[in-house]
């Protein structure tokens, strides 16, 4: 007699919230596609501003959403952290063989999938992406659209304790979108709760993201899209780098005098900074305004008014509202020649047709010059990332950061330091955190970026930036060194 292999019995984990009803399935399809007013029942709730989120109730029996939980629990996570997000995730679950994990993915993959479809009139292809994610303490995942390749419907089955509130923070906040579609403000917060299945369907204006987690409890889930032939697509667009070059203002290079201490207007010191930044393309310089200046731009700063900017898939941090007489003057420090001069000597680089120094007869030609600048405040749940789209011709340039009011006890675990990444290597080539008075220097080449990763409930208290950047060519026939830092083909 032939053997027959016995066929896995999977845990029973049926829907027990009445939404395999057909007359509960038809209002609920009605209600998506027709209403424009926040609808709740038993088994499930809708918010349709600022676009439409379904979340189902009790999805799972008890016992299968605990079982699934310690499945998940008991899985081995990978920490990921970039300018977008810190969080904790698992392989993907379609590789999984324990039993509640393959039952809820045949459930999800199956009734929950029938309904969606039959609710949102589509149909999904055969793609269905499914990880564990948990967020600890500090993690977050910023905002985003979800809005990349196929993907056509994104959900998450939450499995947080069920204690969890407000107040732990993990929420899913839903953003408001401009005339132009880009994210605003938070228009909706939406709490996890145990055992519920939140879905949506991506596009262009599905900006969203997972709040900070505030306590120290971890907001589990499993997340993934169900994905279509028909699903929205975002078609990259190659931004032209607009290089407005601002010439630095005539100055007597006395002026320094009355601001910057006087070790770094001394040439031997200069040189010794100059080697440095040439060895590793950056260099940081405490100290670096004499006291009497450090502590005028401070009390200024913290009367200043203050305006947070955006759009919040780019940035979100405050710029100073007309600044004060003291803190104007030192912008108009840094962008005079006499300042230009001074970056010359500590970096080798032309910044300033005054910098005479016999190594720059290469670089008559070449343009110079500041192209952006500004003031800027950081405090919690302050950030900047790198852009979505590809950005053609931007040149190689000098980054000067100037840090006011940092914490004595800063900890980098807070956030708040930029980092740069290269276009083809996303491992950070190089992190600067902010350190009271200290002038910072980086080089950055034409594929190199940087971002002000999140600032999180760790920082005791905000801080701020004077930053700028200058276009910042090198010769042509100099060569990159083994380090990654310059040097002219003299020396090679």
């Amino acid at each position: 007699m032939a053997l027959t292999k016995k066929r896995k019995v999977l845990p029973s984990i049926n829907l027990l919230n009445g939404l395999e009803q057909e007359a509960v399935l038809t209002c609920l399809k009605d209600q998506y596609n027709e209403t424009k007013e926040f609808c709740k029942s038993e088994c499930y709730s809708l918010n349709v501003d600022p676009f439409r989120v379904c979340t189902f109730y009790d999805v799972l029996k008890e016992d299968s959403a605990m079982g699934l939980l310690e499945e998940i629990q008991n899985m081995e996570f990978t920490f990921k952290e970039n300018d977008l997000l810190s969080l904790h995730q698992t392989v993907d679950l379609n590789e999984v063989k324990t039993p509640f994990i393959s039952a809820v993915r045949e459930f999800i993959y199956s009734e929950i999938r029938t309904i969606i479809e039959k609710v949102t009139s589509t149909r999904f292809n055969s793609t269905v992406d499914m990880h564990g994610i948990k967020f600890m303490q500090n993690d977050n995942l910023l905002c985003h659209s979800d809005c990349l390749n196929t993907r056509h419907t994104a959900f998450i089955l939450y499995l947080v304790p069920k204690t969890w509130s407000a107040e732990s923070g993990g929420s899913l906040d839903l953003f408001n979108s401009d005339d132009d579609g880009n994210p605003t403000n938070v228009g909706k917060s939406l709490c996890p709760k145990f055992n519920s299945f939140s879905w949506f369907e991506v596009s262009e204006k599905s900006w969203h993201q997972v709040s900070e987690v505030l306590e120290d409890d971890i907001r589990w889930s499993i997340s993934g899209w169900f994905h279509s032939d028909d699903a929205p697509t975002v078609r990259p667009i190659a931004d032209e780098f607009d290089m407005l070059l601002n010439p630095p203002t005539d100055s007597d290079l006395d002026i320094l005098k009355s601001w910057i201490s006087l070790k770094y207007l001394n040439l031997e010191i200069s040189s010794e900074v100059q080697q440095k930044f040439q060895d590793d393309s950056e260099v940081s310089l405490a100290d670096f305004l004499n006291p009497e200046k450090y502590s005028n731009l401070l009390a200024e700063l913290e009367s200043m008014e203050w305006l947070t900017v955006g759009p919040r898939n780019k940035k979100k941090y405050q710029v100073c509202n007309n600044p004060s007489e003291t803190i104007a003057d030192f912008i108009k420090l840094i962008k005079t020649d006499a300042f230009a001069v001074l970056l010359s000597h500590f970096t080798g680089l032309p910044l300033s047709v005054n910098y005479d120094d016999p190594d720059c007869d290469d670089f008559a030609d070449i343009p110079f010059g500041m192209i952006s600048s500004s003031v800027t405040r950081w405090e919690h749940r302050a950030y900047s990332l790198l852009s979505d789209q590809e950005v053609s011709n931007l040149p190689d340039r000098l980054h000067i950061f100037y840090h006011v009011d940092v914490d004595p006890d800063y900890d980098v675990d807070a956030g708040g330091y930029v980092s740069f990444i290269s276009h083809s290597d996303k491992e950070p080539l190089l992190v600067v955190p902010p350190q009271n008075n200290t002038l910072s220097l980086v080089y950055t080449r034409t594929d190199e970026f940087g971002f002000t990763k999140y600032i999180n409930a760790r920082l005791k208290k905000p801080f701020y930036c004077f930053n700028a950047q200058y276009v910042a060519r090198t010769p042509t026939e100099e060569l990159e060194n083994e380090d990654g830092g310059y040097v002219s083909s003299d020396d090679a």
